[in-house]
Order: structure tokens, then sequence, then C-alpha cells
């Protein structure tokens, strides 16, 4: 479990802002940003709330206290029926939510049409799997 301070950093550096430019889109200054970052100081709940919508996350999620993998999975197998999911499945989704331009480009994937969309899923499918075995 990691700390308010850890995931924002994190959500920040993802989305490559300086500390500055986040302080910038929260209307605070940069050394509050800093103060939260290292622990020193916690967000109030406007500011908590304005973190939540600018990262598209939760409370709990910047809070450290986000559900565990098997909670997750038991929520979706809920929403979406009993289905072959389970670590590998969570590990890509939360790999995919974690990276940002990965997220945005999935996104965009997704909305194609599906026959565009299946000649890229193929191309991109080829590509992971030729660079995996180069860089491993």
């Amino acid at each position: 479990m990691t700390n308010l301070g850890e995931t924002l950093k994190q959500l920040r550096k993802q989305r490559r802002w300086t500390q500055e430019q986040l302080a910038e889109q929260l209307n605070v200054s940069r050394s509050q940003i800093s103060k939260w970052e290292n622990g020193s100081l916690l967000p109030d709940i406007q500011s908590l709330e304005k973190l939540c919508h600018l990262f598209n996350v939760s409370a709990d999620f910047l809070l450290g206290s986000e559900l565990g993998q098997r909670e997750v999975l038991r929520e979706v197998k809920r929403l979406y029926g009993e289905t072959e999911m389970g670590g590998k499945t969570l590990a890509v989704v939360d790999y995919v939510l974690r990276n940002r331009e990965i997220s945005d480009a999935v996104y965009t994937l997704a909305k194609l049409p599906e026959k565009k969309r299946k000649h890229v899923e193929t191309m991109l499918i080829t590509i992971i799997k030729e660079c995996a075995e180069a860089l491993g």
C-alpha cells in the first residue's frame, strides 16, 4: 500500500508535469505540492477532490487504500459475469491504468471501427512480441 505523496508524485510524473504545473492546475503553491508529496502535509478536502477529478482516480486510490486485487477481481466478475479473468488480466489493467499515454492510446484504439481496430491490434501484438523477445 502506498501513501498519498508517493501516489501523487507518480500520477504527476506520468503526466510529465512539474510540481509548478500541478500547482497551477489546482490553484495552490508549488511548495504545497512538495509538502503533499513528501508527506509533511495532507491536502484539504477541496484539494483532494480536485486531485481526484484531475487524475480521474478515487480518493481511496489517492490515499493508498484501494481494494486489493482479489476484491477488484471479484467486482469485475460480478459486473461482467464469470469470465476467465485472473491475475494476468488484472496486471494488464493495472499497467494500462497507471500509464496515461498507453491508457489514452488504448481508448483511441477501442473507438476505431472494428476492421481498422483489428488491423492495428495485429500490428501492435507483433511489435510488442518482437520487442519483448529482443529485450528479453
